[in-house]
């Protein structure tokens, strides 16, 4: 067995072995439109179960005098004004129980959608089908496919989250970092010592940034979930490939950002979550491996 441009050496799963190319890939397309009807309902359902929890402890608050923002254990005034729609993320981060905000700055709180319209939940089944068909073709018959198709239907609804609530949702951050982790025991996409430094690196140059940014801004220029996720693809591909997830996200951001503005369907002082482009990014990093960081000198 060869190892695949930049991870382990192939760990084949033998009964996936035994079928013919072509089945496979049959097989996992099935499994990836299932997976993306599965995943509708997270998208929908997560950020409102957030939502009802948000808004379940905002009126636990309240006095006869009204909204006591600072009153709940771990919770700012601004995390109040969110969750009343009156000012979002000007100083603290949200409910660090719950979830994180992971856009460059929502303004309102977000609504999440009770029920999905037919056509873009199949829109949403047959990405995830085509992904995990690339899958079958990229990995083949082996353990590396089975963690890359958890890797990439997380990915993907992260994406829709982000996009649609300007939320990434602890719950699917956290376990997503550590899958990453304990996949990597196997060197199955990258060294676990390049997984775990990629980890804490991932999450310590976002958060340096967002302290930069707010330094001179005197405004928050990304949430906590942000953080989060790239650590996470950290986690998974470890260290050296971070500036290649980073600059990928950022060059689709400012292509979506620019041609959204010229369009006028963005104010040049509106903000728009970034958590999508770097899932995008780590899309791209799992099928392209990090040749960017051998262009510009690094190692894989």
């Amino acid at each position: 067995m060869n190892a695949l441009d930049g991870y382990a050496e192939l760990l084949l799963v033998d009964w996936l072995a035994q079928l013919a190319p072509h089945w496979r890939l049959a097989i996992f397309a099935v499994a990836g439109v299932v997976g993306g009807l599965l995943l509708d309902v997270v998208v929908r359902r997560v950020p409102a179960a957030i939502e009802r929890a948000w808004l379940e402890e905002l009126q636990a608050t309240e006095t006869p005098e009204g909204v006591a923002p600072g009153s709940l254990s771990g919770t700012s005034a601004s995390s109040a004004s969110l969750l009343t729609g009156l000012h979002a993320r000007a100083t603290a981060p949200v409910l660090a129980s719950s979830a994180k905000d992971s856009g460059v700055g929502a303004t309102e709180l977000p609504t999440a959608l009770t029920e999905a319209p037919p056509p873009r939940r199949w829109r949403l089944a047959l990405l995830t089908g085509a992904l995990s068909a690339a899958i079958s073709w990229r990995f083949g018959p082996t353990w590396q496919s089975i963690g890359a198709l958890g890797l990439v239907w997380t990915l993907v609804a992260l994406a829709y989250i982000d996009h649609d609530t300007q939320l990434l949702p602890d719950i699917l951050t956290l376990p997503l970092l550590w899958a990453g982790l304990l996949c990597n025991l196997g060197h199955w996409f990258a060294a676990l010592p390049s997984a775990v430094i990629g980890a804490a690196a991932g999450y310590t140059s976002l958060w340096a940034m967002y302290w930069v940014y707010w330094w001179i801004r005197r405004r928050e220029g990304m949430g906590f979930g942000d953080f989060k996720l790239f650590a996470a693809l950290g986690a998974w591909f470890g260290w050296t490939a971070l500036p290649q997830i980073l600059l990928v996200a950022c060059v689709l951001a400012i292509v979506f950002a620019g041609s959204a503005w010229v369009m006028g369907r963005l104010r040049s002082d509106q903000m728009f979550p970034f958590g999508a482009f770097l899932a995008v990014a780590g899309v791209v990093t799992l099928f392209g491996g990090d040749g960017l960081m051998l262009w510009i000198g690094g190692t894989p």
